[in-house]
């Protein structure tokens, strides 16, 4: 059975996948990052989220196909006694990865392995995609098994790199190693070493930056998706007044840039 475990370190929360061998992602792991997402998300200490695999090599290979072939016979079933087909835009699994993709928190994904599938879902769902080395690829792949993405793999693929690129991809089943996906913009960046290392070292650049203002830029980024200029624009000053009208921190952080004569931490 996999597992789906967490750690808190400084403000840091990784969680990391395991169910060897294949390192396939299950019904049952929904259910635990579910609640392990729920959890994290209402700890004030927590202030950055980091998804990882635990297995050499895997990070997430996809989700267990023989768990959606009992979920066919299932569908069948359903038909055979006349009741409605389910709806798979609501299934735990496109919950969950809505849960991380609307996280109030920054999220990383830090890639050591096999990625495709599911998999792939939860890494378009986090706000940076870090990819380390090795003899992986990353990917939709679904349409070489018969299916298409099913849980937001479609729509949030093609906002990451355009329509035009997912939907070839996707249509081909086309995966990519690490170094092709940060060539290609799937993944922001190549790894040249310990990947989840390289993630702690991105996540503790939060640490010092106000929660409620982090909060504010993935609302509003993530919400322009398919809205005019001015309606993303409005949202965004919106949540400009309301971080200098009402964050200690966000004034706090202002005050010392000024008193230490405009110096900019660089990264």
């Amino acid at each position: 059975m996999g597992t789906v475990e967490h750690t808190i370190d400084d403000g840091i929360a990784t969680v990391t996948f395991t169910n060897p061998p294949k390192g396939f992602f299950t019904a049952d792991m929904v259910a635990r990052t579910s609640a392990i997402m729920t959890e994290l998300e209402n700890d004030p200490d927590v202030r950055v989220i980091i998804f990882t695999g635990g297995l050499p090599d895997v990070f997430i290979r996809h989700f267990s196909v023989e768990e959606i072939i009992e979920m066919a016979a299932a569908l069948k079933e359903r038909r055979a006694k006349g009741l409605e087909d389910p709806r798979f835009a609501r299934t735990p699994l496109r919950m969950l990865w809505e849960n991380v993709d609307n996280c109030r928190k920054p999220t990383i994904a830090a890639i050591n392995g096999f990625c495709g599938g599911g998999g792939c879902e939860l890494t378009l769902c986090c706000d940076i995609r870090l990819a380390g080395p090795g003899d992986y690829t990353i990917g939709q792949m679904e349409i070489l098994v018969g299916l298409l993405p099913g849980a937001g793999g479609t729509t949030r693929l093609a906002r990451a790199v355009g329509t035009g690129k997912a939907l070839e991809w996707v249509l081909r089943g086309r995966t990519f190693s690490p170094q092709e996906a940060a060539a290609e913009g799937l993944v922001h960046h190549y790894i040249e070493g310990d990947v989840l290392a390289a993630a702690q070292d991105m996540a503790r650049e939060f640490l010092d930056k106000p929660a409620a203002a982090l909060a504010a830029i993935k609302q509003v980024m993530r919400s322009s998706w398919g809205k005019t200029t001015a309606d993303g624009v409005d949202e965004e000053g919106d949540l400009f007044g309301s971080l200098i009208g009402q964050d200690e921190r966000c004034l706090e952080m202002m005050r010392e840039y000024v008193a230490g004569g405009h110096q900019l931490k660089k990264f």
